[in-house]
């Protein structure tokens, strides 16, 4: 009996046993380095560092602390930066990524993706269709903006109004008799300097009639400086500058040849001086002086020519082919100034949308005179 109660009281508990011989894997730093490396039974260096020997075994290996310098940080950047920093530089790096990746997957789905010829051309169609819609709406956009910038203007702005026609004095007879020139340089400049000044004068001509007109112009220009009242001069001088571009001192030269020479030769060039400065009350003064003047048929020929330009420049191209068509009738045998009189309508019938008249009177032209401006080419683009 005594034996058996002595029995339990000497021995140990199994679970307080068992608790005294557990071994925990992180009851010290330095003695858990210190056992796994060693084996326990032989007293041996354990040559695999990443296998524990000795003891219970533990649930998770221990990573190597060991620096490997080969091997790439997964997160970019700088390694001293903070936390915050390194994690922006990390969502920019897998943003880029994705954009990368994405732009990959676009250029090399055509290539990889084979659509059926029909499937390809209906894609196609629906692209064309796009294309056609983002271009009529660019379109619509820029009309719309210039609408609204000419709403925003000035509604106090007036319309820029037409100069009036200078004050002349009208003519009503045909060209005065002027004779002979030598008597009337002789009279003007003198006996000696008179004859001097018309050879300058004959020199002037000459090198206008060769189309030098700077050497033309300078010349006869010592004779112009001289007050004096031959109207040959300021002809000359004033077709001179009307070939040069200098439309305003050419119509000022012309309208002293019109009032010397009570004459309506140059009324043509006075006329397209004064279009060219937009002075449509002088031009329409001019022509109807010519009409009633009626000098010659070639000189009113070129007036109707230019009075149906200056009312095409004002935007009335029904009353430009009126004045041009009224009396047209094409010549069996035509000359310089009916070529011009019917290249200048078959351009008028062209822009007022009249195609068939325009072809008809390009054709005529091209018959006549295939080299004659550009008939050839006008009639071409028509056919």
């Amino acid at each position: 009996m005594s034996t058996s109660k002595r029995g339990p009281k000497n021995r140990p508990n199994a679970s307080s046993r068992s608790k005294g011989n557990t071994r925990r894997p992180n009851s010290g730093k330095n003695s858990g380095q210190k056992k796994s490396s060693y084996s326990g039974k032989q007293g041996k260096r354990n040559d695999n560092p990443g296998r524990l020997s000795g003891g219970a075994p533990r649930k998770y290996a221990k990573k190597d602390s060991s620096r490997d310098e080969d091997k790439l940080d997964p997160i970019p950047g700088n390694r001293e930066w903070g936390g915050l920093a390194r994690k922006g530089v990390l969502r920019v790096y897998h943003d880029d990524q994705k954009e990368l990746e994405m732009n990959l997957e676009e250029q090399e789905s055509p290539e990889t993706i084979e659509l059926e010829p029909e499937e390809l051309e209906r894609q196609e169609e629906r692209q064309r269709k796009k294309a056609e819609r983002d271009r009529r709406q660019e379109e619509l956009q820029i009309e719309a903006r210039a609408a609204i910038a000419r709403a925003q203007k000035s509604p106090s702005r007036k319309k820029k109004q037409t100069p009036r026609s200078y004050k002349r004095k009208p003519i009503t007879r045909g060209s005065s008799q002027l004779g002979e020139m030598q008597p009337r340089f002789r009279k003007s400049f003198g006996q000696e300097r008179g004859k001097k000044n018309l050879k300058h004068f004959f020199e002037s001509m000459k090198a206008y009639e060769e189309e030098r007109f700077i050497d033309a112009s300078r010349k006869i220009r010592p004779l112009v400086k001289v007050e004096h009242k031959i109207p040959e001069i300021y002809e000359l001088f004033g077709l001179i500058l009307y070939r040069t571009g200098e439309y305003q001192k050419a119509a000022e030269e012309l309208e002293n040849f019109r009032s010397f020479a009570s004459s309506t030769d140059q009324h043509p060039v006075l006329m397209d001086c004064y279009r060219a400065g937009k002075r449509w009350n002088d031009v329409d003064y001019l022509w109807a002086e010519l009409r009633e003047v009626s000098p010659s048929g070639p000189v009113v020929i070129e007036g109707r020519i230019v009075m149906a330009g200056a009312l095409a420049d004002r935007g009335n191209l029904k009353e430009a082919v009126r004045v041009l068509e009224k009396g047209w009738k094409p010549p069996k045998r035509p000359q310089e100034h009916h070529l011009r009189r019917a290249y200048a309508l078959a351009d008028l019938y062209d822009r007022s949308g009249h195609l068939p008249r325009a072809r008809e009177i390009f054709g005529w032209i091209v018959k006549f005179a295939p080299d004659f401006v550009d008939s050839k080419y006008r009639l071409k683009n028509l056919n």
